[in-house]
């Protein structure tokens, strides 16, 4: 028997999820919600898919649904997740988890009350070149992340530190053990939209870490750079393109280097099979509700700082 899944939210990603959802095997979709009817019916029309416009006529309709995958605009996580929580329905969340700490502690609270798989949107943990340096990664001393893109017109509703950067701050708190204790010195601009477009951050972690973010949603050029400085060498991920350098200090004061260019895969792809894998199997996927709310914490204290 197929898992039944919804989908709410047919924008970007959601457009994105539902065409990697309807060619995997032992999926089944079995309803669209989007607020706007017209790309709904669209959609509908165009896969053959039950649409709704309220996400809370989905179960009146289908029972059975077995799983949400939520990728609707972010002020609307906290409702839409809580809601299918509550009928026992387990979700996948696009990142950021939700719109603050307190909606994301909730959506935690009520997953782990309930028992249900809550996943969220983190997607460069399934990057190769990310899993490929893991193996030269053992006692970082710093980070430095650059993500920078051109403007899309995406996720305006967010400023750029839950929208670009948080995915860098998610691989740092990974690669931190979890350790969110830190001091925090952030500075942005907004450039097109009311939300910050730019910013850039510097965090001193109580256990001696430090870390260099910056995200620039409005640049000529796209990045997805990610260094770990360790005691004895440097490991240099090219998210983007996938290859990872590692410099390596030699006992003589040499230098080593090592390149490594890593498969392509789809991360959506691969992130959608193990939410289904966790829901058949009842094990826990790698990228927990904890997680995302770990990494809104640490962008909060971001934002508060450039906000001072």
């Amino acid at each position: 028997m197929p898992i039944n899944l919804c989908l709410v939210g047919l924008g970007y990603m959601g457009k994105i999820h539902l065409e990697k959802l309807l060619h995997m095997e032992g999926v089944k979709v079995s309803a669209v919600v989007d607020i706007d009817r017209k790309i709904g019916k669209e959609i509908s029309n165009t896969y053959n898919l039950p649409f709704f416009s309220d996400y809370k006529e989905v179960l009146k309709a289908f029972c059975d649904i077995q799983g949400a995958v939520i990728s609707s605009p972010t002020d609307t996580h906290h409702d839409v997740a809580t809601y299918f929580m509550e009928k026992g329905v387990h979700i996948f969340i696009e990142k950021p988890l939700a719109k603050n700490t307190n909606e994301a502690d909730s959506i935690v609270r009520l997953a782990k009350k309930k028992g249900l798989i809550l996943q969220v949107g983190h997607l460069e943990r399934f990057n190769p070149a990310f899993k490929k340096a893991l193996e030269y990664i053992s006692k970082p001393v710093m980070i430095e992340a650059r993500r920078t893109g051109p403007f899309t017109g995406r996720s305006t509703d967010i400023d750029v530190i839950f929208d670009l950067m948080i995915h860098d701050i998610d691989l740092m708190i990974y690669l931190n053990n979890g350790l969110l204790d830190c001091k925090v010195s952030a500075y942005g601009m907004r450039l097109i939209n009311d939300n910050f477009d730019v910013a850039t951050a510097t965090l001193k972690f109580k256990n001696g870490l430090k870390g260099l973010l910056y995200a620039n949603r409005v640049s000529a050029r796209k990045e997805r750079s990610f260094t770990v400085f360790e005691n004895d060498r440097i490991v240099y991920i090219d998210l983007l393109n996938g290859t990872v350098t590692v410099v390596i200090k030699k006992q003589d004061k040499n230098l080593e280097f090592k390149e490594h260019d890593t498969e392509k895969i789809d991360s959506v792809k691969e992130e959608l099979k193990e939410f289904t894998s966790a829901v058949l199997n009842h094990t826990p996927p790698s990228i927990q509700g904890i997680d995302g709310l770990n990494a809104i914490k640490l962008a909060e204290l971001i934002k508060l700082s450039v906000e001072r």
